[in-house]
């Protein structure tokens, strides 16, 4: 690569020394310049890192097209890349070319679920599973087949899960329910014969599409209907490689017509570094986006350590980009209303690194139990989170991130004709609106998987318009939950007609949490007033003050303001930014809200 490049001991080194740093900086990674200088501090000149090498894309085809196997095994083609170690002094090279556009660290991804503190345990035999019908998967047909969802089982989907490989478990059972299984853990694709040596992807895929074979119908995911690829790129010890990931999304976008591949599931991720204009492995996301492919991630467990009990400004990545869906986790303390549920204390909040507003929603993610492979590292690690030989519990924005991408097969199934911004769109509208959680946590609210499939049906793509009524409430034990009426973007939020702004106080809470600057109507950007008085906010692994995000830089001036034809547009989502107006979906407009009192429970993680 160096060679092709043209790269040399003497390259840049000609001219002023500040044009030679200017070009250094500008081109690699900030986490991988502070390891670099490590490096040289520690006199360790011959230590090769690995990396990610960005070139012009017309470089980047002729160098595959010419190559002796016309396919060199490093390549990245989704991000017109190359994985390789190299010296600091080759980066250092590499970065003066005109045909480099980015170097980044090579970063190691982590799977984003963790064992439920208090124990496992638990009874396989009612028929009611709180963590779907609090999202009205069984709300509606209690007594009767809980597997569906006004019909739909999400079948004829296939879901593409990127994490440790899934478990050939009975709740698995079908046919043609494990399309392809391949292990990238080496670099290469090859058949995984392991399946999933750390248990965790197995507990992700029986949240979106396992049959509770094994629970009586207790444990079955939101979609027991789809089809899986499963892709390894964790190894046994729970860590892989983002190079390793993004060769496996290549894979996907390669494949996904043969496999009909509508969605992939991402529980994993690394700590954001850097924006997610440089992030390769955010601009891997975005082309899979871009390929038609709904992409569902995590929002990481980075909300809290040992010494800092809430920090902001957590968003993993992939999760920061503005393409995919982003989803943190909620507590719903395992019952089926909802007016006890809370945020999760080690769910990452938002901003990004680049300053917008995630995540996207929440869903369940606490002690949620799911298919195990009990010989795994997880479950032999952590053998009392067993609920018996066939489930475990697990915590994570992971496991929300399964419920959300059961939704959406759901979603697709209902109206295979949806896009992936219509998808996002329709997840985020839907949402419901948490009474004591912050926004940066709660996102657009908490996943409201009745309506959210119930409005997909009603879309009409063709004729560009709603069929039917599609009412924003629904009664669930006892409680009205309401679809939120607002979502926001970027760096601002907006509500439609459906809400009342002399009632923001009972919808988003009493004022004393959150700033007034928080009603936008006029595009303000966040303000300090968001935050506690002695909040934290985390960047590239350390803590910074809130000064490192809020500054008129992280202001986006290209915002849209969106008519009733906003699902319709061709760059829906694509910018930081948006407006919406207009209530026209709901039926029923005339929003009331009975604000629910705050509750304390103590054992979250």
């Amino acid at each position: 690569l160096t060679a092709a490049l043209g790269a040399s001991s003497s390259h840049g080194r000609e001219g002023r020394v500040s044009e030679w740093n200017g070009r250094y900086e500008a081109k690699v990674g900030p986490a991988l310049r502070r390891q670099l200088s490590d490096t040289a501090r520690a006199r360790r000149a011959s230590q090769t890192h690995p990396v990610i090498v960005r070139v012009r894309r017309d470089l980047f085809e002729t160098l595959e097209a010419s190559g002796p196997s016309r396919s060199s095994p490093n390549a990245l083609a989704t991000v017109h890349g190359y994985a390789a170690r190299l010296t600091a002094r080759q980066i250092e090279e590499l970065s003066q070319s005109d045909q480099v556009e980015y170097v980044s660290r090579d970063e190691v991804i982590r799977p984003a679920g963790k064992p439920a503190r208090g124990g496992g345990g638990g009874s396989t035999e009612s028929s009611l599973n709180p963590f779907t019908s609090t999202l009205g998967i069984a709300q509606k047909f209690k007594g009767q087949n809980l597997t569906n969802l006004m019909g739909f089982d999400g079948s004829g989907v296939t879901v593409a899960v990127l994490d440790s490989g899934i478990f050939q478990h009975y709740d698995f059972q079908g046919t043609s329910r494990m399309l392809a299984r391949l292990d990238f853990t080496s670099g290469e694709p090859l058949l995984d014969e392991d399946e999933d040596p750390y248990g965790h992807g197995t507990h992700v895929a029986g949240i979106i599409g396992g049959r509770g074979f094994k629970s009586n119908g207790q444990h079955t995911g939101l979609a027991p209907g789809v089809d899986f690829v499963s892709l390894r790129v964790v190894g046994p010890d729970g860590i892989g490689l983002t190079s390793n990931l993004i060769r496996a999304i290549d894979w996907v976008i390669a494949n996904q017509d043969a496999y009909g591949i509508r969605v992939a599931n991402l529980s994993l991720g690394h700590a954001a570094t850097e924006s997610y204009t440089d992030d390769p492995l955010c601009l891997a996301v975005g082309r899979m986006v871009e390929a038609g492919i709904v992409t569902v991630v995590s929002a990481g467990n980075l909300g809290k350590t040992a010494e800092y009990p809430k920090i902001w400004g957590a968003i993993t990545s992939p999760g920061i980009s503005p393409a995919v869906i982003t989803v943190g986790a909620a507590n719903t303390r395992a019952t089926e209303t909802q007016s006890d549920d809370v945020a999760t204390t080690y769910s990452s909040r938002g901003p990004t690194v680049d300053g917008l507003f995630k995540p996207d929603l929440v869903a369940p993610g606490n002690r949620v139990p799911s298919t195990t492979f009990n010989t795994s590292t997880l479950a032999a690690n952590y053998p009392d989170l067993a609920v018996d030989n066939y489930y475990t519990l697990l915590s994570g924005t992971s496991m929300a991130t399964g419920y959300v991408t059961g939704t959406v097969a759901l979603m697709l199934e209902a109206n295979p004709e949806l896009t992936p911004r219509m998808v996002k769109a329709i997840l985020m509208l839907t949402a419901t609106k948490m009474t004591e959680a912050h926004p940066l946590e709660q996102g657009n609210g908490l996943l409201n998987a009745f309506t959210a499939v119930e409005l997909a049906a009603a879309v009409d793509v063709v004729s560009q318009s709603i069929h039917g009524a599609v009412s924003p409430r629904r009664d669930l034990n006892g409680e009205t939950v309401w679809a939120g009426g607002a979502f926001a973007f970027g760096d601002q939020v907006v509500y439609s007609d459906l809400v009342d702004s002399s009632r923001l106080g009972q919808l988003w809470g009493d004022g004393t949490t959150w700033s007034e600057g928080w009603v936008w109507s006029d595009g303000t950007v966040w303000t300090d007033g968001l935050f506690e008085p002695e909040s934290v906010f985390w960047a590239d692994g350390f803590l910074w003050s809130d000064a490192f995000f809020w500054t008129d830089a992280f202001f986006w001036s290209d915002t849209t303001v969106w008519s009733d034809g906003f699902l319709w547009s061709d760059t829906f989502l694509a910018t930081e930014g948006y407006f919406w107006s207009d209530g026209f979906f709901w039926s029923d407009s005339s929003l009331t809200f009975d604000a629910q009192g705050a509750h304390d429970f103590a054992g979250d993680p």
